[in-house]
Order: structure tokens, then sequence, then C-alpha cells
């Protein structure tokens, strides 16, 4: 053999080895690209595209979509708290308010729901629509700034908040319209809707008052009861709470402490059913057990106040005394009335509650009884 024909075959065998690495260096790229990439050959999208063509459809608008409307002005309200007088001016965009009236009121109808989902679910959605966020803020920074102005911690915020929203009005025509098993449009009424219209029902203020606490780290709950048809609301606790729920009962048709629960509601109603107990929203301020115990304090001078008055004026009748003493003792018993007065919530003569009557929150309850609780 030739040294040309050797040298022939050597550079062949060469190029062949060379070939053969190119070929696996190309596949190898292949295969690590297809490993790695994250785009889908064209071949088979071209294929998907053959075989479906997906048609986008509109979502069905589940929250508040906003519809312009006549023109109004927020109801303003007015309250005491702890001796002092406030008012509380809402801010509510027309189409907003508009828009809140008009969104549909439709349980969900997932089938795998309980029944303490559906009205959790439905509840949830009607309290804490995003849309309302900046009205419920607006309100928030008026309470702030008597919050600041009191001086008050996580009890008498949350109290504060509470007794603004108990202070609305009643609405007893919604009452009537509902026992005639009439609901008219826009019911039950969005918190926005509320703080136009400056007038609620049941779970309306509880809807309202949720929205606000919830805003300010509050943790909070809808307690139903279904054969009163009453609504009330829940606010954490650090103690055990209502039915050991973890949550305080907290009356909003009128003012009453937190924790109280009354012998009777609007319409001479007893709440004698054990309620659903549906959370709203978690928060890390919760009320203290210390306040819940301060309160039962009051309420135990308040229930106590009639039989000491009794006591007194049969001490002041059978005994002599000089004028200085009589007047002494008269304020002593004065004072057993203004306690069983002012330490509750009271009503007209038709049964409905009386806003203007004076009323000692938590805080000047414990002031006043410090100087006045003679009969402990």
């Amino acid at each position: 053999m030739s040294q040309q024909s050797s040298d022939k075959k050597v550079f062949c065998g060469i190029a062949f080895v060379l070939l053969v690495l190119i070929l696996a260096f190309t596949l190898g790229c292949t295969v690590i690209y297809h490993v790695f990439s994250n785009r889908i050959p064209d071949i088979v999208t071209e294929g998907i595209r053959q075989q479906t063509v997906v048609e986008e459809v509109e979502p069905e608008p589940t929250g508040i979509v906003r519809v312009e409307g006549p023109e109004f002005i927020p109801t303003t309200i007015d309250f005491s708290f702890n001796g002092v007088g406030y008012s509380i001016a809402p801010k509510v965009d027309n189409d907003l308010y508009y828009g809140a009236f008009e969104m549909e009121r439709e349980l969900n109808n997932d089938p795998s729901f309980s029944e303490e989902e559906f009205y959790q679910d439905y509840y949830y959605r009607l309290t804490f629509d995003p849309e309302m966020d900046d009205a419920i803020e607006y309100v928030v920074l008026q309470l702030r700034l008597i919050r600041d102005e009191q001086e008050l911690g996580v009890a008498g915020y949350a109290e504060l908040i509470i007794k603004y929203v108990q202070s609305i009005p009643y609405d007893f025509d919604r009452l009537e319209e509902h026992q005639a098993d009439l609901s008219p449009k826009g019911d039950p009424r969005l918190p926005v809707q509320t703080l136009v219209d400056g007038t609620a029902d049941c779970d309306e203020k509880v809807m309202l008052a949720a929205a606000l606490l919830s805003h300010e780290g509050y943790g909070t709950a809808l307690l139903v009861y279904k054969e009163e048809a009453h609504a009330v609301l829940g606010l954490k606790g650090e103690g055990p709470g209502y039915l050991e729920s973890g949550y305080e009962f907290v009356e909003l048709t009128s003012p009453i402490y937190v924790s109280e629960k009354p012998e009777a509601i609007v319409g001479d109603v007893r709440l004698t059913s054990i309620p659903m107990i549906l959370e709203f929203r978690s928060g890390s301020a919760l009320y203290p057990q210390s306040a819940v115990d301060e309160i039962a304090f009051i309420i135990h001078a308040r229930d106590t106040a009639l039989a000491a008055a009794e006591t007194k004026r049969a001490y002041i009748e059978s005994t002599p005394m000089s004028q200085g003493q009589f007047d002494y003792e008269a304020s002593l018993y004065e004072a057993c009335f203004i306690a069983h007065n002012s330490l509750r919530v009271t009503v007209n003569e038709d049964g409905t509650p009386n806003y203007d009557t004076p009323f000692k929150d938590r805080i000047a309850a414990l002031e006043w009884l410090a100087v006045n609780y003679w009969w402990q």
C-alpha cells in the first residue's frame, strides 16, 4: 500500500470521527434545549391550534359595579362617648352608593357548601367588597382622631367604633317589611349604603361594624340567630367569649356594653336559640379579658342599685336627722337611680331604644362608680 493511500485512509477516519462528534454535540444541545427551555416547539402548538379553539368568556361580576345616580348627602351621625359629643360625617362616591344598591345579592350555589358556609360566603362578600375600602377609611380616620384625643387603648377604641354604630338609628320600617316577608331592593344594605342612609337593621349594623373593626385589626364574626331572625356582632377577645367561641357578644341595635347579652332586643324578642357563629376576619387586636371583667362589675352595680335605693329610702324615712344629713342621704339615694338608668340602655314607651338618654360607657362608668358606688 502506498503512503498516499495510507494518508487518505487516516484522513477519512479522522473526518468520520469529527462528523460523529458534531452530530452527537448537535443532538445533545437539542435535548438540553428541550429540557431547559419552556418554549413549546412550533409543530406541537400548530397541532393544538388545529385541534381546539378556546373562546375567552368574560366572567360575571360578583362585586360592586359602579352606577351613576342622583346626588345625595351622606347622613352625619351625632353620638357621645365617655360623656363627650362627636359627629361622624361619611364620604361615599355617588356611583359607589348606587352600585352597592344595584349589586346582586345571591347565595353561592356551590353544592358542597354547608349552611354555615353559604351564610359566611354571602355576608363576607357584602361586608368586605374592596370597592368600599376608601369610604371605610374615611370614617376610620375620624374615629382615630377621637381615639387619640381620649388616649384610648385596645378596648376603648373597639368600644368607640361600636358606640358609633350603635348610635345609628334602627330602621323599624325595614323590620316591618321583613316581618311581612317583603325584601326591598338593595337589601340588606352594604356598609356604604348604611353610611349614606344613616339608618340600619341588625345585620346591616353588624356588617358596618365588622368592616370598621376589621379595618383596624380586630377579629370579627357574625352571630346569626335564625329562629329569632336576628344578627349580632362577634368581637374576638382574649378570654373564652360567648359560648366558648372566643368572640365577645356585641348587640348593636342600641347602646349596650361589649359582652352584655340583653334580656330582650327590638320588638321584645328573646334570644334563646344557639346562633351560627360565622368568622369574618382574624386580627391581632383582641378585646381584653380585663375589660370584660370590668363590665361584669358595672352590671352588678347596676343590677343591685334598686334594692340599695329601697334600703336607703327606708333608712331616711325612719331616722331623725338634720337637713344637712338628709341632703347627704338623699344624694346617696339618688345615685342608685343614676346607676340603674345610665348604666344600661333605656327605651321609650313603645319599646324602641332611646338614643338621647345618657349612657355611661365603660371608662366613664368606672370613673363614676369609683366615687358613687356606696352600696357595694
